[in-house]
């Protein structure tokens, strides 16, 4: 939000162009129906296909009441194999990721309607630290170990990622050290020193 705040402000001010809109849409195949989401089928987490569409409701200004009832297209932000949305600004957590990051959350069936979402609370689904216990837990996105051969090339390609956002001006210089200190206490929380 800072760098776009930089942005809006030499927008305003000295009529340079802001950065490029991130917002998925249809014409490059980020924005999908969700039945063609690419979602992975992760063990003890539900697919947002099984969410249910809209329907219209009557309007008596259009003929026939608008056709209530008539399912309304639902689409969602595709994803990638790991269940992380293609589209948007990608910060380092989620170009380099240790975990899929969604922005939606079922309810749990303990407090009831497990096919709903709780609105504005998104989730977040670790990846396993290790093949074998990737393996063992079914699950099909790549381990922590499988994607990085080590801490430090993690933090480099976290740096590496968010030196790009600064040049396309997504993030502020001064913000990446915070980002790549944050990136190795949560590689630490997951796989340890």
């Amino acid at each position: 939000m800072r760098a776009l705040f930089v942005a809006m402000d030499q927008w305003m001010r000295q009529g340079k162009t802001p950065p490029p809109s991130q917002y998925p849409n249809l014409k490059d195949g980020t924005l999908v129906r969700s039945s063609d989401i690419a979602f992975p089928s992760i063990p003890g987490v539900t697919s947002p296909r099984t969410l249910p569409s809209a329907v219209r409701a009557a309007n008596p200004l259009l003929e026939n009441d608008g056709a209530p009832g008539t399912p309304m297209p639902f689409l969602v932000p595709q994803t990638d194999k790991d269940g992380i949305e293609m589209a948007g600004i990608r910060l380092p957590d989620i170009a380099v990721p240790l975990a899929t990051y969604t922005g939606w959350n079922f309810r749990n069936s303990s407090v009831g309607g497990k096919n709903q979402l709780f609105p504005l609370l998104g989730s977040y689904i670790p990846f396993a630290s290790a093949a074998e216990k990737r393996a063992t837990a079914k699950d099909p996105r790549p381990s922590i170990a499988e994607r990085y051969s080590s801490r430090e090339i993690y933090l480099q390609l976290i740096e590496k990622s968010g030196t790009k956002l600064a040049a396309d001006r997504y993030l502020l210089n001064e913000d990446l050290p915070a980002i790549v200190q944050h990136a190795g206490e949560h590689w630490d929380l997951l796989v340890g020193k």
